[in-house]
């Protein structure tokens, strides 16, 4: 039956055979409420829908979605015909600590005084990731443990630990944590450190020495890394008794912080501190930018 044209005679007396004469006055009655046309363009829908409607729907009013649909028909079992629309609900929506994880931007902004850009462009190494266990009276409590370091390769450096259940959420939290904890480290001549230091950390001993111009960084990776998050290109370090990763990297930073700076010697000692390439070149620089000096 072509459902196009009305019914014929013939086509009539055939649906008497399926249907009382009740059902069958409904059905031609709705069929007249609805353009024949529409029949042409409509597409059947998939039985497997699991968007189907749960209830009774108004069968003589047209959906432009579910009977118009977009593009060329492929029935997919399980799937809808059609591409469903987009809601704006707000309900639908995460919060935006929710959305970007533990590395928030606006909330780093705030606190560092960074702007987003500026803290995309820090360097950002994994210094330390394993697995720890906790051992309970319910049994293990497995959870990982990262350390990671930022800085922008011209004074600043940081340091940051996470823990979680998941190894991707102690990463996000480590990075939050060094990106937040970063601070100015003193530099003689913006490249190497003041004079010698040493420092314990747990059982690491290690001692960091100044170099001349062009000796490089002689030092242990974790060292070499810190360095090159920093912005010092000449350095030797030597690391005695234990050489545990995490303390190797707290140790270092424990030692830029507490450089003997000549500022410092000279208010303890209560002498004025002059820089004689100042006096002996007229107030001239050499060259160099003024943070050098």
């Amino acid at each position: 039956m072509n459902p196009e044209r009305p019914y014929t005679p013939q086509q009539i007396s055939e649906l008497e055979h399926y249907y009382t004469p009740a059902q069958l006055e409904a059905i031609l009655a709705g069929e007249q409420v609805i353009s024949r046309e529409d029949f042409a363009r409509r597409q059947p829908r998939n039985g497997f829908d699991p968007f189907q409607l749960r209830y009774v729907d108004d069968l003589s009013k047209i959906d432009p979605i579910l009977d118009f649909p977009q593009g060329e028909y492929k029935p997919v079992l399980g799937h809808p015909q059609q591409p469903l629309p987009e809601v704006e609900d707000p309900t639908l929506k995460f919060p935006d600590d929710e959305a970007s994880g533990f590395y928030r931007g606006e909330d780093l902004t705030r606190i560092t005084g960074f702007s987003v850009a500026q803290l995309k462009r820090f360097m950002v190494r994994k210094m330390v990731f394993h697995r720890v266990v906790n051992q309970t009276r319910m049994g293990k409590v497995q959870r990982f443990y990262a350390l990671h370091i930022a800085g922008n390769g011209n004074g600043l450096l940081g340091i940051g630990e996470g823990k979680s259940a998941e190894p991707s959420d102690a990463a996000q939290i480590a990075t939050y944590m060094a990106l937040r904890n970063v601070e100015p480290i003193p530099r003689y001549e913006g490249r190497t450190i003041y004079g010698k230091v040493k420092v314990k950390m747990g059982a690491v001993e290690l001692e960091l020495r100044t170099a001349p111009p062009g000796y490089g960084v002689r030092a242990s990776e974790p060292i070499f890394e810190m360095c090159r998050c920093l912005g010092i290109t000449d350095l030797s370090a030597k690391i005695t008794r234990s050489r545990n990763r995490m303390n190797v990297v707290k140790a270092v930073m424990e030692g830029l912080r507490n450089q003997k700076l000549p500022d410092t010697i000279a208010r303890g000692r209560g002498i004025k501190l002059a820089d004689v390439r100042r006096v002996y070149y007229n107030g001239s620089n050499m060259g160099l930018p003024s943070s050098y000096l």
